[in-house]
């Protein structure tokens, strides 16, 4: 009875693996797709982005986002300093709008709360933690199994196995909380880009730019669904 369980079991983490990786397919290529199209459209307000962010950062900032520059494709918001490239500024492209606005989101939600600054404290946190979830379930499971086949008869061995895979579990499940936290701050970040882009875009413009930040959105909860999977090392996290 139990080999037929424990079949079952695989075959259904096997389909399930299939349709996250499927899913997690699906949404980075889409979002690759949508961001090379939005790159081909030149925003009809005739501004640049950097012209863009300098407009925003008197009228919502207070003239007090510091503006950088940073490496192609690097483009990013941390501490009251807004990064971008070089061909970032110059564009006027609706992709390279629609990305810095969203980083402007995260700039708003630093400045007007704690919830992101929060987030990065227990997201470094998470990082340390997560060099020891391998280690810790190696040894659970190899002390479990030792004592399970009689290798090692000891109770001692058996709780210190069951104590290192639950402290393993507790990390992974303490990283997939800190993943869905991401999921609804970036969220949060593409709302209040488009509460930004409404100053300059035309409708049909805003619509190219929700659909795009939409897109962007999805490659979060696929990648919190191979965070769920990447103990199996079939996926990365």
């Amino acid at each position: 009875m139990w080999t037929y369980v424990v079949i079952a079991v695989a075959v259904v983490f096997v389909i399930l693996l299939c349709v996250a990786l499927a899913i997690a397919s699906f949404s980075f290529e889409n979002y690759t797709e949508i961001l090379k199209k939005l790159d081909e459209f030149q925003n009809s307000y005739g501004i640049s982005t950097l012209e863009y962010v300098e407009k925003l950062n008197k009228t919502y900032f207070g003239n007090n986002l510091s503006i950088e520059k940073c490496e192609e494709f690097r483009d990013h918001y941390s501490s009251g300093k807004i990064a971008l490239s070089e061909n970032t500024m110059q564009s006027n492209s609706l992709a390279s709008l629609s990305i810095v606005s969203h980083e402007l989101g995260h700039a708003r939600q630093d400045f007007e709360g704690e919830s992101l600054r929060k987030h990065w404290k227990l997201r470094r946190a998470g990082k340390i933690l997560n060099f020891f979830f391998m280690p810790l379930m190696i040894v659970g499971i190899v002390f479990s199994l030792l004592n399970v086949f009689g290798v090692l008869e000891n109770v001692a061995f058996l709780a210190a196995g069951l104590s290192c895979a639950g402290l393993a579990l507790l990390i992974f499940a303490f990283s997939i909380f800190l993943k869905y936290k991401e999921i609804k701050i970036e969220k949060e970040a593409s709302v209040f880009a488009i509460e930004f882009l409404k100053e300059i875009l035309t409708t049909e413009e805003l619509k190219l730019c929700r659909d795009f930040l939409n897109s962007a959105r999805l490659t979060y909860w696929a990648s919190l669904f191979r965070q769920l999977l990447s103990w199996t090392f079939l996926t990365k996290k």
